[in-house]
């Protein structure tokens, strides 16, 4: 092939596969990174639960702004705890940042920001978890989550397994993405050479078809007035003098194309063709929702804590005896009521509101066991599923809608706990914000997906009533 026309070729290529990268691939590539760290944060949170690790006081004030890898020198057994706490929460946090801050184009996965990523995917084997393992992170972790499953209720255990076995699918394929986008990279910075400096009128050629040397001279030549501070990847250069002037490069050129090859066009048209079902991007809404059960779980169990310690009497010979005569005579015990100060998140306005502690832990119960239901696929996601798509909308909305009330009031009761227990007692209450910060994303990874089934919806119908449909 003439290498004109091979460059025509090529950029042709590019174009269509950088497009195929940002508008499908990456998507999915994102969509793998977020199922990664939900599982990531459920084991996080159960972690935190059992008391496993020590958190990171200062985790919710780190600013980040690129990925940074966490360590993985070797420490001793005995500072897991500690050491291994600190890299898992890293871990978590920077999950968290490249599912929502960092930006998914093919312009951002420059080649360092692809060894950053798989840099990053190796700081635990989550498909050798072995307490054996020679590197110490991974070994850190199996020792943890074998200490988070024992003597937990099979639920938890369901859900640790669970979490560990996504981890390993997620990043299996988030691997094979990240070791194909650096392919492309790779084709992409060659690409960008031929038609940025070969195209340039002071690059002479004529003198670059002579001989490989030439053009190695030409290149270098403009390389720093055409790129500025660009990385020379002397390999990648190489395999452009290969292209042009090697033995077989015809056969080198071949292989070029191919690999720019979108190879799974017919699963594309396919899927532009039929698109999105709704109900099943309800039913992921549903999965997101189902995600809270692990944080309810250690909220109520804090909760419940504080509670007991705001309800503490004081040990007088006067409340005892009430506390005979109480159970002497069958009594119940009073009612637990708070006089909660609520402040409204739109206006700024604080009002009253009665909490009866009974029924409002009660409520977090039942809620804590269809959401674990959920999580797990069982009955209550059968039962679900098996429903119409306005019936599952209609939980899904009563459920949101819930959870951003009940956020709000447990959001109340960190403040309200520090500032009415009883001065002796303060250093016993458990604080909640971590927790809290976990259930606010969880929310707003529901909403969004609600948002993106409304959406679609609303896109159906006007093309609906446009008279197009997916069938044309």
């Amino acid at each position: 092939m003439e290498v004109d026309n091979f460059n025509q070729a090529l950029q042709e290529a590019l174009s269509k596969k950088q497009e195929w990268y940002n508008s499908e691939c990456l998507q999915e590539l994102l969509s793998q990174y977020r199922l990664l760290h939900t599982c990531v944060r459920n084991l996080y949170e159960s972690f935190l639960k059992k008391s496993l690790i020590i958190p990171d006081p200062y985790r919710l004030d780190k600013k980040i702004s690129s990925i940074v890898v966490p360590e993985s020198s070797p420490f001793a057994e005995s500072d897991i705890p500690n050491i291994f706490g600190e890299r898992f929460s890293n871990y978590e946090t920077m999950l968290d940042y490249i599912c929502t801050y960092f930006r998914f184009s093919v312009e951002n996965f420059n080649l360092q920001n692809v060894k950053q990523l798989l840099d990053f995917n190796n700081v635990f084997e989550w498909d050798d978890l072995s307490m054996n393992n020679a590197k110490m992170n991974t070994r850190a972790l199996a020792i943890t989550i074998n200490s988070a499953k024992n003597g937990a209720p099979n639920v938890v255990q369901s859900m640790i397994n669970d979490s560990v076995a996504k981890c390993a699918q997620a990043l299996k394929a988030i691997g094979k993405i990240l070791n194909e986008l650096g392919v492309f990279q790779r084709e992409l910075y060659k690409g960008g050479l031929r038609k940025d400096l070969f195209e340039h009128p002071e690059f002479n050629k004529e003198k670059a078809a002579e001989s490989p040397e030439a053009e190695l001279a030409e290149i270098k030549r403009l390389y720093s007035k055409v790129t500025g501070k660009k990385n020379f990847y002397n390999d990648l250069v190489n395999e452009i003098i290969e292209e042009d002037h090697g033995p077989n490069k015809e056969a080198k050129q071949a292989a070029v194309l191919e690999r720019l090859a979108i190879t799974n066009v017919t699963k594309t048209e396919t899927k532009k063709k039929t698109g999105p079902d709704p109900k099943e991007m309800l039913m992921q809404t549903v999965l997101a929702i189902g995600a809270c059960a692990p944080t309810l779980i250690q909220l109520h169990a804090k909760l419940s804590e504080n509670f007991d310690i705001l309800f503490t009497r004081k040990a007088t010979l006067w409340n005892k005896l009430v506390a005979i005569l109480r159970k002497a005579l069958n009594l119940k015990e009073p009612e637990r009521i708070c006089q909660l100060p609520v402040k409204d998140a739109k206006t700024g306005v604080e009002r009253i509101q009665k909490i009866n502690v009974t029924d409002f832990v009660t409520d977090l119960s039942k809620k804590e066991r269809v959401y674990t239901g959920i999580a797990s696929k069982g009955n209550e996601y059968q039962r679900i599923e098996s429903a119409n798509e306005d019936a599952v909308l209609s939980f899904v909305n009563k459920q949101i809608s819930e959870l951003q009330s009940e956020f709000v009031i447990i959001n109340s009761f960190d403040a309200y706990f520090k500032n009415e227990v009883a001065t002796e007692n303060k250093a016993k209450v458990k604080g909640m914000q971590i927790e809290l910060s976990a259930l606010r994303n969880s929310i707003i990874n529901a909403n969004k997906k609600r948002s993106d089934y409304a959406s679609f919806k609303e896109e159906s119908e006007q093309m609906r009533k446009l008279g197009i449909t997916d069938n044309v």
